[in-house]
């Protein structure tokens, strides 16, 4: 019973079809007659079959439909019982009453279905319409309101083509401004225009008194109720989904179409030149007007657009930039007042996309824009940039006011924010402050110093305001030199090479593994260290490149190593705390592969500042230290909480820093210091390496506390490759020669 249920619209559709084609091609008599009547009636009883069946969420258009069917059956009885007698049906009668009735209810049932896609749909209808209308004035209407009948006859003349024009309208709007997708709405449709094809030719042909019961024309009176059953019926007709992307912008097509339908008639009007030619004159001023105020909408979106973030509502930065240049140009000369501007970054925005989603992300950037309007004076402009990053443009502001403009932004961040899952959210700014009472000043510029202060701020700690100084600029222009510079190295091997720093067993001085270093050789500056690049190299995302380039090279110098003596030299590579993500581990495990090394030969070393954050290095490690690659705490002594972070994770090595190792000998609180670090690194099962020793007493204090590995200049500065396979063929022979 189900699946009988399920193709219920297609059963009904090939029944009523056949009936339909049977009533057309049988000779016309007063059995078929009733044929037309019978299907017709069965229409509404169909639809609302379907729509019980269906239970769409907007019903009312469908029972409006539903009404409309059953009121045209109405008039079909209605009209039959007066030819069935063999009498003419007066005019007007009660079945013109039902069918007029039911061409502006479905009419309406199909506009209420259209509705949700706005208005524009029902405008770009009129505007199709409006010459057809004024066509059919001249060619109907005024014909019929010229004959002789009563008032009422005339004026139902005249409403019978007037509701097949609304019929119509409505269709058009139907197909404007809903998805055809669904095939109950393309149904639907198909039945609207069957029934408007009719009527037209039903019109004409009552003109010239050529219309005989039970012809081809009747076919599309039969098909109108026929497809909107089977759209009532088929299960998509719960689906009428607004065309909103097509509807609310105005397209190339739809905009040629409506300007073509605007200029239809003035074209007509240039061949034919009725007798009354005010149809046509109005139906120009129609057109013309419905295509003005169907532009209005798009018109102001564009501009809006172009000067304002789509999500926020603030400016956008081509908007910003022209305020800017207007506020610079009407400031007055000599005098204290100043252009000034805020360039805002929220802090740790990404943990609310990350953790929440960029829903709710964008539902905080909503909330500190209305916060940054409620913040501003009223002549300030508040601009959104993109991502988190907003911009306020003081157009006349003293240096004080500026910067209390700024804590007054600041406080009102500081307010929570609710967020989409109910926690709250405390917002904190970086801010910088550029401030200039020179007319002629570049705005560019400007915004880049405000840009480069609220990147200091960020350095700083955050959650600050720092104003621009022309040291900044200097300092700014300078890391992007270098940034370039830096790139193109990285695109051009042999820029970028590697020196070794050995490591020494404490306790027999033998070679114990090596630390790679990476330099740049500089076209203009000569040999780099990483002090004058890696900075730079964070700050601007190429420190995973430069990561890439020191892992492959170092390993394939370890892999010469071992052909040439048949040992595995332990190396040790830098990694950033920038690079502590999920693609860490395939990177290293890659090279490792390439190089045909084994992981228990590569160390990387992570600063204990990279510790802060236990679950990112546990995710982006965790498969390196399973895989067997040793890890070492980098520059011990010098961050925070750093013994329990190291107890967290029982990392391999502990390296000590140089600020600790220096002087030891001859300061206790310093040799208490290194002789706790060793014992920690020791309890926890890790061996521990001296960095930077460059004194003699300071080395044996080292053997006496327990320290088993040791690096610095006393030992052996950095060298290249070929330097450590000279160390190594050094102890190999001199291994010969006391064995």
């Amino acid at each position: 019973m189900s699946g009988f249920l399920r193709h219920l619209w297609w059963i009904y559709l090939v029944l009523a079809s056949a009936a339909a084609a049977a009533y057309v091609l049988t000779p016309f008599n007063a059995a078929t007659r009733w044929v037309y009547v019978l299907l017709n009636c069965t229409a509404p009883i169909a639809t609302w079959i379907g729509l019980t069946r269906n239970a769409p969420k907007r019903r009312l258009g469908w029972q409006i439909i539903v009404a409309g069917l059953a009121l045209s059956g109405l008039g079909d009885i209605v009209f039959a019982s007066y030819t069935a007698r063999g009498e003419h049906a007066p005019f007007p009668s009660v079945a013109d009453a039902l069918y007029l009735a039911a061409h502006l209810a479905i009419a309406a049932g199909a506009a209420l279905l259209a509705a949700r896609s706005g208005r524009t749909a029902f405008l770009d209808s009129a505007v199709i319409l409006a010459p057809f209308a004024s066509i059919a004035w001249l060619l109907v209407v005024n014909p019929l309101v010229g004959t002789n009948g009563t008032p009422l006859a005339q004026f139902v003349a005249v409403a019978a083509p007037a509701s097949t024009l609304v019929v119509l309208y409505c269709s058009l709007a139907l197909a404007l401004g809903v998805e055809l997708r669904a095939p109950g709405v393309r149904w639907l449709l198909g039945g609207l225009i069957a029934w408007f094809v009719s009527d037209a030719l039903y019109t004409h042909q009552s003109l010239t008194g050529t219309y005989v019961e039970g012809r081809l024309i009747d076919l599309g009176w039969m098909a109108m109720p026929i497809l909107i059953a089977t759209a009532g019926l088929h299960p998509s007709m719960v689906y009428a989904t607004p065309r909103r992307s097509t509807v609310t912008t105005l397209t190339v097509t739809r905009a040629v179409t409506l300007f073509g339908a605007a200029l239809l008639l003035p074209t007509l009007h240039v061949f034919w030149e009725p007798a009354d030619d005010l149809p046509l004159v109005a139906g120009t001023w129609a057109s013309v007007a419905l295509v003005a105020l169907r532009l209005i909408t798009p018109i102001h979106d564009l501009a809006r657009r172009v000067g304002h973030d789509a999500l926020t509502g603030l400016a956008n930065r081509a908007l910003l930039m022209d305020r800017l240049a207007l506020a610079l140009a009407s400031l007055p000369v000599g005098g204290p007042a100043r252009v000034g501007l805020l360039f805002c970054d929220l802090d740790h925005f990404k943990n609310v996309n990350d953790s929440l989603g960029h829903d709710a992300g964008d539902q905080l950037l909503v909330a500190i824009a209305d916060r940054l309007q409620d913040a501003i004076r009223p002549g300030d402009v508040a601009c959104r940039l993109g991502g988190d990053e907003f911009v306020i443009l003081m157009p006349s502001v003293g240096e004080d006011e500026a910067a209390a403009i700024a804590e007054r932004v600041a406080a009102e961040m500081a307010q929570p924010m609710r967020l989409a899952d109910g926690s709250e959210f405390f917002a904190s700014l970086s801010v910088g402050l550029r401030t200039t009472g020179e007319l002629n000043a570049d705005p560019e510029a400007l915004l880049q110093d405000a840009d480069t202060a609220m990147y200091q701020a960020k350095a700083a700690g955050r959650g600050r305001m720092i104003r621009f100084d022309v040291q900044s600029r200097t300092e700014a222009t300078q890391r992007l030199r270098r940034d370039a510079d830096f790139r193109r190295a990285l695109a051009h091997p042999g820029e970028l090479f590697c020196v070794y720093q050995p490591v020494f067993r404490v306790d027999d001085g033998s070679l114990s593994s090596v630390e790679a270093l990476a330099r740049w050789q500089h076209p203009a500056e000569g040999v780099l260290p990483p002090a004058a690049f890696v900075g730079v190299a964070e700050a601007t995302g190429t420190v995973g490149q430069l990561f890439a380039v020191v892992l492959d090279e170092s390993l394939h110098e370890q892999r010469t190593w071992y052909n040439r003596t048949g040992r595995w030299v332990p190396i040790a590579v830098n990694l950033s705390p920038r690079q502590l993500d999920a693609g860490t581990a395939e990177v290293v495990l890659a090279a490792l592969d390439r190089a045909g090394s084994p992981a228990s030969a590569l160390t990387l070393e992570l600063t204990e500042m990279g510790l802060a954050m236990p679950e990112t290095v546990e995710a982006a490690l965790g498969p390196l230290r399973r895989a067997g690659v040793q890890i070492a705490v980098d520059d011990f002594g010098t961050g925070y909480s750093s013994m329990s972070r190291v107890a967290d994770h029982a990392w391999d090595t502990v390296k000590i820093d140089q600020t600790v190792v220096n002087g030891i000998a001859a300061d206790p609180a310093r040799r208490a210091l290194a002789d706790a670090m060793i014992g920690m690194a020791h309890a926890l099962g890790m061996s521990s390496l001296a960095e930077g020793v460059d004194d003699g007493d300071d080395l044996a204090v080292l053997a006496e506390l327990g320290c088993e590995y040791a690096q610095g200049y006393l030992l052996s500065h950095p060298v290249d490759a070929a330097g450590i396979l000279e160390i190594l063929t050094a102890a190999a022979a001199a291994d010969a020669v006391s064995a």
